[in-house]
């Protein structure tokens, strides 16, 4: 009796630990899902990017990069822009349009000129993060299916054991219900057989 409710238990808490391991790998699978999702985005967003350059890349003329500068830095509104040409030669008549923005604001270009190579360098340690975070998901992956195949070679023998037990123990107590013959009754039955032939030899005679 003890050790069928040790079996038991050891089954239960086998079961118990794969509806974990099931309810776990759900999870898992989800949110590997969501990483999925979030890793889709950021290569959409950098093909937009490069749309975006490309877009600014093909303006030609001022008009059009001034109203393009307004809407990346509306901070500075409609009346700190201006255009002016500048001669190549003091006799030149004709020369090359400048942009004429506050003297500070050159600042901005240089923090946004340093921002991309940095955003850049951060991009290249995310995805390395992630390939291996990959990695590591798929030799986590390799240990559960070994832990689960150890829980259940482990059950499938303690099974087999308790089995095994089970057919011992019967059969011990069968031959424990078999009649058995004391040594006093022995030699009485003995005693009484060995009368009875004397007497049979003896009504012979």
């Amino acid at each position: 009796m003890r050790k069928a409710v040790l079996r038991d238990s050891v089954v239960a808490v086998v079961d118990a630990r794969q509806r974990q391991q099931a309810a776990l790998t759900i999870q898992r699978q989800t949110l590997e899902a969501d990483i999925r999702r979030h890793r889709d985005s950021v290569i959409a967003l950098a093909r937009r990017r490069a749309a975006a350059q490309l877009t600014v890349r093909r303006l030609r003329t001022v008009g059009a990069l001034q109203d393009q500068l307004r809407a990346a830095f509306p901070e500075l509104g409609d009346g700190a822009w201006g255009v002016t040409t500048l001669p190549f030669e003091d006799a030149d008549t004709l020369g090359l349009e400048y942009l004429l923005v506050p003297a500070w604001f050159a600042e901005t270009f240089a923090i946004d000129r340093g921002n991309p190579e940095s955003w850049r360098a951060q991009k290249d340690q995310l995805l390395a993060v992630d390939s291996l975070r990959l990695v590591i998901t798929a030799f986590q992956d390799s240990v559960t299916r070994l832990v689960a195949a150890n829980a259940a070679a482990y059950q499938a023998g303690y099974q087999a054991a308790y089995t095994g037990y089970q057919d011992l123990s019967q059969r011990f107590v069968a031959k424990l219900k078999k009649p058995r013959i004391r040594l006093r009754s022995a030699v009485a039955l003995l005693g009484t057989a060995g009368a009875g032939l004397v007497i049979g030899r003896t009504i012979r005679e």
